[in-house]
């Protein structure tokens, strides 16, 4: 008696439980919230610098060997970033919103703004190639991140730029 009885739910078994997975369908990955951060301090007592490049959601820190002993001058870390992305950097999808000829260049110093004069216009310079050069230059100096940096080409003097991180 009690196969019957075994068999008729094994078989009403799936007719019951079929319905129950009709309509659930499969879903890809559901993206929340902004991509993480991490704050990197190049290695200053081999030379490290960190020069900012254009990622696919803002700039991001490429540390750059100097091959010295010391931390890199600020110039120094300024002169690398205009010397673009490397090969593997466009291999990873970052490149330069800074233009590729600048000319003549000066960097002051003052307190915690740094000026950075070029004799070519830059009113055309983009919101991220004035954040790569604001972060390039926070990030070269002992206190970084708290540096304004102001740009001032011979066309015009853009209003100052801080690092947001």
């Amino acid at each position: 008696m009690r196969r019957p009885r075994t068999r008729v739910l094994a078989l009403l078994l799936p007719a019951v439980l079929l319905p129950a997975a009709c309509g659930v369908r499969p879903s890809g990955v559901v993206e929340v919230g902004d991509p993480a951060l991490v704050q990197t301090v190049p290695d200053a007592a081999h030379g490290g610098v960190a020069v900012y490049l254009k990622g696919p959601d803002g700039v991001l820190p490429v540390i750059r060997d100097t091959g010295e002993k010391e931390k890199a001058t600020l110039g120094r870390a300024v002169m690398m970033l205009l010397d673009g992305p490397r090969e593997a950097d466009r291999a990873a999808g970052l490149t330069s919103d800074l233009p590729s000829y600048f000319g003549a260049m000066a960097i002051n110093m003052e307190g915690t703004t740094v000026r950075i004069t070029v004799y070519r216009p830059v009113r055309d310079f983009s919101a991220v190639a004035r954040r790569q050069l604001a972060c390039t230059a926070a990030h070269a100096r002992a206190d970084s991140g708290a540096v304004e940096v102001i740009l001032t080409g011979n066309d015009t003097t853009l209003t100052p730029e801080r690092c947001p991180f």
